[in-house]
């Protein structure tokens, strides 16, 4: 039997042949289709039961207590994390009564709020958070936190009750010292990284420690502001510098160099050679940039601003006069104003009092939530023109809050009002909306936790910092 299997294997390779035989050659299909989605998130913050501000006495920040009660907000806010890719709720947590703003680390993994209880909360970004994972850190008695920014290694907390500065580190954050600052603390801005951050105040407007509601009419205010830098190594004021009137805002240049601060009731911006420590004199004597062809004051009311870094472009916001301002920002090798910074490129109109815009940073437009008309204005940012008005309807009455993620070939800008429970998602390929998400509650405010497919910071747009309602902020 053996030597007939080893005869039958003799035909069988005689019969195969040794060198000529074929064999197939398969090369893999590469699949084809759109690119995969950026591991990115929509982070929102909203308030069952939320009052909003305008029904506030205003004299008063939109947390009014009693006794130490307080009588706004009878539940817990939520903080809700939403995919890219697929506009779905992930995973919701509750946080303290009443958040009024929150603001992201620079890496986009962490967010922080600032509530009416007197707590801030961390919130771990994931999809599979819960409200046992959400830290929570308390301040000094009457600090009244508004804002706040986050920096490598630490966290500055507005505290407007103290017109101070609560310097803040560890996890979840503990305050390590508190910088008093100029009266009518509004906002702080700056880049993580940076040597120095500038706390900016709208300066002695009357009540001690409260500044709200006093510029929501700016032209009837004089007093100028200030910007008190605080150096990150030791927590000590370096340099009070003067700004406008009714300062609302300021925004850091990824690279820390300059510092722009959004002067509402002047119509002006002021800039910060933060490098120096001092205004940019060598753009003019005053370190402005006038919003109005010269005029000083003016209505424009910059409440807002988005930087697309790449192409140095700083997009202003105007509320009061429903226009934007797209403005040269560029610098030299060395760290100096380019022959063109300062410039302003093109003021285009807009919708009604646009509160907040968002630059798409692929560099191609910018879109605009226009409060005043319950519209988004989508602005081409190579010939400066309006391209097209997205209508919201009911769905979001006076858009507040906005925020965008760019994948190619498609990005999708988030849209949210602080008097409706629902983000409006537009596809910026169609430029129309494509979903409605409800939360629970109305909300409050809204972040994307990166910009750009594969990036692992927010590039300077002010994504790190929070703004409340009040002092002349929408």
């Amino acid at each position: 039997m053996k030597w007939l299997a080893a005869s039958a294997l003799l035909v069988l390779v005689g019969s195969t042949g040794c060198g000529s035989q074929y064999r197939p050659v398969i090369n893999p299909v590469t699949q084809t289709g759109p690119p995969p989605s950026p591991t990115s998130y929509v982070v929102v913050f909203s308030q069952p039961g939320l009052i909003p501000a305008a029904t506030l006495p205003t004299n008063l920040p939109p947390c009014p207590t009693v006794n130490g009660v307080v009588q706004a907000y009878a539940s817990p806010g939520v903080a809700t994390i939403l995919d890219f890719s697929g506009d779905s709720i992930m995973a919701q947590a509750e946080v303290g009564n009443g958040p009024l703003a929150f603001a992201l680390d620079a890496t986009g993994s962490t967010a922080y709020s600032e509530n009416c209880d007197g707590t801030i909360n961390s919130v771990p970004i994931s999809q599979s958070l819960q409200s046992n994972q959400v830290g929570t850190s308390t301040l000094l008695t009457g600090a009244a936190p508004i804002n706040s920014l986050v920096v490598t290694g630490a966290q500055y907390v507005v505290e407007q009750g103290r017109d101070a500065v609560a310097a803040m580190s560890g996890s979840p954050p503990a305050l390590k010292q508190e910088v008093s600052v100029a009266p009518s603390l509004i906002n702080i801005t700056g880049a993580t990284g940076a040597q120095r951050v500038y706390a900016i105040s709208q300066g002695n407007l009357g009540t001690p420690g409260f500044a709200w509601g006093t510029c929501a009419n700016p032209s009837a205010v004089t007093v100028t502001g200030e910007a008190d830098a605080i150096e990150a190594a030791t927590d000590t004021i370096s340099a009070r510098l003067p700004l406008g009137v009714c300062p609302v805002y300021g925004i850091a240049s990824a690279d820390g160099n300059r510092v722009f601060v959004l002067n509402r009731g002047s119509g002006t911006l002021t800039v910060i050679n933060s490098q120096l420590n001092t205004l940019d004199t060598a753009l003019n004597p005053s370190g402005t940039i006038n919003l109005c062809g010269g005029t000083t004051p003016c209505n424009a009311g910059p409440v807002y601003a988005g930087l697309y870094t790449p192409g140095n472009l700083l997009v202003v916001a105007n509320y009061d006069n429903n226009t934007i301002s797209v403005i040269d920002v560029s610098l030299d090798i060395y760290g100096n104003d380019s022959p063109n910074f300062g410039q302003v490129l093109a003021t285009v109109p807009v919708g009604m009092k646009p509160a907040a815009v968002t630059v798409l940073q692929n560099g191609s437009r910018a879109y605009t939530a226009n409060q005043g008309d319950g519209t988004v204005t989508v602005v081409n940012l190579t010939n400066f023109t309006a391209e097209k008005t997205i209508p919201l309807g009911l769905a979001s009455p006076n858009p507040r809050s906005i925020a965008s993620t760019y994948s190619y070939p498609v990005g999708k800008v988030y849209v949210s009002s602080q008097t409706s429970p629902n983000v409006i998602v537009i596809r910026t390929d169609t430029d129309v909306v494509s979903v409605t998400l409800q939360m629970q509650g109305n909300v409050v405010d809204l972040h994307t936790t990166t910009q750009y497919a594969g990036s692992t910071t927010q590039g300077g747009n002010g994504i790190t910092q929070s703004r409340s309602v009040g002092s002349g902020a929408p």
